[in-house]
């Protein structure tokens, strides 16, 4: 019976020891898997503050346009706001229309 005691202990339980650090490195809060999705989670967000910080240099490029060129305010408002000089001529299209 001793012997039995013996090679369970040393045998079985070091597996067993080791078979739960290799599952935590896995699974666990930090383990491999997590990792992966964090760094796939970094590589979305990283592209998505790409295209917005793009989107950002746009609308400070037509901020400044609108700001310095009169030009450009009054297409912006004839654009938005459906204002147009007097005496202009003014195309209405229907939607949907070719």
């Amino acid at each position: 019976m001793e012997l039995l005691q013996q090679r369970l202990l040393w045998n079985v339980l070091p597996t067993c020891v080791v078979g739960l650090i290799l599952y935590l490195a896995i699974c666990g809060e930090n383990g491999l898997i997590k990792q992966r999705e964090l760094t796939a989670d970094l590589l979305k967000t990283e592209h998505r503050l790409d295209l917005v910080e793009g989107e950002n240099a746009s609308l400070e490029r037509e901020v400044a346009r609108l700001r310095d060129d009169p030009e450009a305010q009054a297409r912006a408002a004839a654009e938005e706001l459906l204002l147009v000089p007097p005496h202009s001529t003014v195309f209405r299209f229907a939607e949907g229309t070719p």
